[in-house]
Parts: structure tokens; sequence; C-alpha cells
């Protein structure tokens, strides 16, 4: 369960980072999209050490909070969605996987979540 929330958070941080940098670069340079990009992307390469994972989730997940609050205004805002996946995913069981509710629930929250995030931070 936390490695799908770790690529679910990458695959929702690239989207909204390819968005915002075709969309609104307001003084924003390359170099700064493909950083997020690689912050995202640094909880894939830990897979396979459980404690470092669970350190990397927690700290990629602040960070891209952070980046959500503060580049609200170029488009980043969706990445708040990336960042709580994160944070669950720093604390998920492994050996628990989740509930059909539990499914259900995270569909329609990333349904409502990523529209209105897109609409209010756009």
């Amino acid at each position: 369960m936390p490695w799908r929330l770790a690529v679910t958070a990458a695959a929702v941080t690239a989207g909204t980072t390819v968005w915002s940098a075709t969309v609104a670069t307001e003084g924003v340079p390359a170099r700064g999209f493909l950083l997020i990009l690689f912050v995202a992307g640094l909880p894939l390469l830990a897979r396979d050490a459980p404690t470092a994972f669970t350190c990397v989730c927690l700290l990629t997940g602040m960070v891209l909070l952070w980046v959500s609050l503060l580049g609200a205004a170029v488009g980043l805002g969706p990445v708040v969605a990336a960042s709580l996946a994160l944070l669950a995913a720093s604390v998920a069981d492994p050996d628990a996987p989740p509930g059909g509710c539990s499914v259900a629930l995270a569909g329609a929250l990333l349904l409502v979540i990523l529209p209105v995030g897109f609409c209010w931070f756009s």
C-alpha cells in the first residue's frame, strides 16, 4: 500500500508540474520544475529499504506541502494532494492491504480534490 501511494503521489506531482510548466511560467525557471519532479521521485528510489522509504516519504511529503503552498500562484497548488499521499505512505502498514471501502473513498477523494485544486489554485 505505501508503494502505491508513493507512485500515485509521483504521478500527481508530475502531471501538475508539467501542466504548470506549460501554462503558467511566470518567472519560474525550468530548473525549478525539474527539481520538483526529482524530489517527487525520491521515494520511488527507496522501495527496497522500508526505514529509508518511510523517512523519504515523510521528508518529501513535507517539502511538497511547502512547494504547493508557495507555488500556488504558478499552478502548483494541486501538489498538496501528492504531499498528503506521501505523508500517508510514511505511516501506512505495508502488511495490511486496504479494504474495498478505503479504495472507494480514496478514488472519490481524488475525483473531488484534484478538480477543486486545479480550479482553486489556478
